[in-house]
């Protein structure tokens, strides 16, 4: 059976359960598991990052913030995802960060931009 995530709100919560005893009535046993969502970073949070930091580390390296994103993300959010039998490269979203992933990748950043000569005091 295909795995498929399903975020629950009071808008949808009667699709899900449609979607449920459909499966059922196939002769399919869908598992469910339950955990409650991570809250995502604050808008402040958003703020410093797109705002401060990846614009101070635009103007010191001379990449466009996107530029900057995206390295960062392969710098500290990448990791291997398992295809079949190959190991396939993945970088996980900032959005997806809980909030101590959000702070550890933002102090990573800065050490290690730091150790290039970057400078948060702009």
């Amino acid at each position: 059976m295909k795995q498929r995530e399903w975020t629950v709100s009071k808008e949808n919560l009667q699709q899900l359960t449609i979607y449920l005893e459909g499966l059922i009535k196939e002769g399919k046993i869908p598992q469910v598991i339950i955990k409650e969502k991570a809250r995502g970073r604050s808008i402040e949070a958003n703020k410093f990052l797109w705002g401060r930091l990846y614009k101070s580390i635009s103007n010191f390296t001379g990449y466009l913030p996107m530029e900057v994103h995206m390295l960062c993300g392969h710098l500290f959010l990448s990791e291997q995802k398992t295809i079949g039998e190959v190991q396939v490269p993945y970088v996980r979203s900032t959005t997806d960060l809980t909030v101590e992933e959000f702070t550890s990748y933002i102090q990573n950043i800065e050490s290690y931009f730091a150790q290039l000569g970057w400078s948060n005091d702009e």
